[in-house]
């Protein structure tokens, strides 16, 4: 299985609530899919995760939105070849939250086997 970790920008958006995790590296964007309400995978041409949305993201992580305005933490995305798994963790100096995901993907999308983490700098 391919292996990648890439280090990824993080934005929060206080009034709309979303949280937004995309790798740094450009890339040439291709689809997106909804992984459940709210929760947003993009891909790019070559079929790797490169951007992920998170809307309503204090109550999908059920943290106060000032948490979410700087934290560190990780997100990992596991694909295979009927299966995506995704886990996304964020911490302060005292708690861990974490939001995960993890359900069969359609047929027609496509993409390789690939492990993925992208570390929120």
């Amino acid at each position: 299985m391919e292996i990648n970790q890439i280090d990824a920008e993080y934005t929060y958006d206080y009034d709309l609530d979303i949280a937004n995790i995309k790798v740094k590296k450009e890339y040439t964007y291709d689809e997106s899919i909804d992984l459940e309400i709210g929760v947003l995978l993009d891909f790019d041409e070559n079929k790797f995760p490169v951007n992920l949305e998170i809307l309503s993201a204090s109550k999908k992580l059920d943290v106060e939105k000032d948490f979410l305005i700087n934290p560190r933490g990780d997100v990992k995305i596991l694909i295979d070849s009927d299966l995506i798994k995704l886990e996304v963790c964020f911490k302060n100096n005292h708690d861990e939250y974490v939001l995960k995901y993890s359900n069969k993907h359609d047929e027609n999308l496509k993409i390789n086997n690939i492990e993925a983490k992208f570390a929120i700098v």
